[in-house]
């Protein structure tokens, strides 16, 4: 080999410049990915809060199937205030 064909080549150069991160490090900085987690936690939130409000309801309605009438006194009042609690947590 010739010195014209040998090239120098300094230890620096081969260092690609990266180094490894764990993918705790890299989520906890990724501030999108922060945000997104947040706005996940608040809709899981929202949905057990909608389970809440429905199961009750749709597990007193399969108590009695054999019953044909159902003897709900006061309910303007009742379902107002789920029809509110409702339209809150679905409001975005």
């Amino acid at each position: 080999m010739t010195k014209e064909n040998f090239i120098d080549i300094d230890e620096d150069d081969d260092d690609f410049g990266f180094s490894f991160a764990s993918e705790d490090e890299v989520l906890s900085t990724n501030i999108t990915y922060s945000s997104m987690s947040e706005e996940v936690e608040a809709l899981k939130s929202r949905l057990r809060t909608l389970r809440k409000i429905f199961m009750p309801l749709l597990e007193k309605l399969v108590d009695e199937p054999d019953k044909v009438f159902i003897k709900w006194p006061n309910r303007k009042d009742i379902v107002d205030k789920q029809i509110k609690r409702l339209k809150d947590l679905t409001s975005v």
